[in-house]
């Protein structure tokens, strides 16, 4: 059986790359576009050397070359993980987050719509705030909210094509050295340092990195009607009681201070779960566990 071609943006993130390393595992072959400023990253040219036949990047400086360099590309799914996050931006930020999440992924999509069986987007459940179909809390959300616009008219223009947004509120990994409360949580852990927590009584909905992989496993394997969906666990890890379980199970305890006692939790989304995914982790084990390990 041939192996199926993914184009994707984003490999250097944190999902992205995760994706991309289980991808190759799996026998896809990968076509990565990629910035010339990660031609020196470390993990991605381990790879290309690993699975030199099934993993190319192409990479550019000026996104007008990338053109010549897909036309000739057979491709059968489009993954777009790529994104400049900042949870507040200035006048000067306004270029870049329209560069890296509007104009880039569109210029691929205006190269490749026509041809491709799938598209997967990746957005965020900061786009939807109150609950609603367009609520973005920033302006990074508002600009996730532009490229999906956009995605409905190329997909309108190939009736054939199967498009997916597929969002989340927070990721876990083990391995995950994001600037992120968990991740910056266990750092301080190890080094005995005190953590700010925004407020004693935050909830955070958190779904384990590999189950974000086996969405996407799921939606290349299966006919899933086209549409936007959430990933997400039925349960809120509620912070304050994950840190008390770690200090009354562990040598080494948790340090923290938090600023406020304001409720702060998701907002109730009324995306619809993806069909036939359903997390596998118990996720707040896993954070747990991390913490013991590091004991």
């Amino acid at each position: 059986m041939k192996k199926k071609t993914i184009l994707i943006t984003g490999s250097s993130g944190f999902i992205g790359y995760l994706f991309l390393k289980r991808s190759l595992e799996d026998g896809y072959k990968i076509i990565d576009i990629l910035r010339d400023k990660n031609k020196k990253n470390k993990k991605l040219h381990y790879l290309r050397k690993k699975y030199k036949f099934s993993y190319e990047s192409i990479f550019f400086s000026n996104l007008k070359t990338l053109k010549n360099k897909l036309n000739d590309k057979k491709i059968d799914y489009f993954i777009n993980f790529a994104t400049l996050y900042k949870n507040s931006h200035s006048h000067e930020d306004i270029p870049n987050f329209i560069n890296s999440n509007v104009l880039f992924p569109v210029i691929i999509l205006d190269i490749v719509y026509r041809n491709v069986k799938k598209i997967i987007n990746f957005g965020t459940m900061m786009q939807h705030v109150n609950g609603k179909d367009y609520d973005p809390k920033n302006f990074y959300a508002s600009t996730k909210s532009a490229f999906e616009m956009i995605l409905q008219f190329y997909t309108s223009q190939n009736k054939t094509i199967k498009f997916y947004n597929l969002k989340f509120y927070e990721s876990f990994d083990k391995k995950d050295s994001r600037k992120k409360l968990i991740p910056q949580l266990l750092k301080n852990f190890k080094k005995n340092l005190i953590t700010k927590i925004i407020s004693k009584r935050l909830e955070l909905n958190i779904i384990h990195s590999q189950d974000i992989l086996n969405s996407i496993r799921l939606v290349l394997n299966k006919n899933i009607k086209s549409g936007t969906y959430c990933l997400k666990n039925k349960k809120n890890v509620n912070i304050f009681d994950l840190i008390r379980n770690v200090n009354k199970n562990s040598i080494k305890k948790i340090k923290v201070k938090y600023l406020s006692h304001n409720m702060i939790k998701p907002n109730r989304s009324k995306l619809k779960i993806l069909p036939n995914w359903k997390p596998m982790y118990n996720i707040q084990k896993e954070i747990e566990k991390n913490f013991y390990e590091n004991n």
